[in-house]
């Protein structure tokens, strides 16, 4: 059944991409590609590590972390950077904001779920390997936006 949600949620959150202009899907698709692949990362290193501890055959589980990694992950990834890029500081909060519902709602409910089990990871070293990934987001999309202002200005 939490398969299944997982899956639902993934397309609906597609669906929210129709409303964000397409001048900020351009601008940000990059760095959500990142985002993700950053995620996927993170997912096999934990795996190999015995970080937690996963249910299902792997095919299943695979398909699941896709679908949480292609879905609300890039999409979040896209409005985050929508409505906070170029303000620092609120970016930082409002990825704050979102990992702390992970640590306190999402993963707790995954757990209680029986989806996957928490062994060596706990809520703050999630916290602190998503704060430094968003950090290193934003420096590598203002390291774009310089980079395509610079080209910009040779090609003038």
């Amino acid at each position: 059944m939490l398969n299944i949600l997982i899956r639902a949620v993934c397309i609906l959150s597609w669906s929210t991409v129709y409303l964000l202009p397409k001048k900020s899907l351009k601008r940000y698709l990059p760095v959500t590609v990142l985002a993700g692949l950053f995620t996927v990362t993170n997912v096999l290193i934990g795996t190999h590590y015995n970080f937690w501890e996963e249910r299902g055959i792997s095919r299943k589980r695979m398909w699941n972390h896709l679908a949480l990694v292609l879905g609300p992950f890039a999409v979040g990834n896209l409005w985050i950077f929508h409505f906070s890029y170029g303000r620092f500081g609120f970016y930082l909060l409002i990825n704050l904001i979102n990992n702390l519902q992970y640590v306190f709602g999402l993963k707790r409910l995954i757990e209680k779920a029986n989806y996957v089990n928490y062994i060596k990871f706990t809520g703050l070293h999630h916290l602190i390997l998503t704060m430094f990934e968003s950090l290193l987001l934003y420096g590598y999309q203002k390291f774009l936006d310089n980079s395509s202002s610079i080209l910009f200005k040779v090609n003038k």
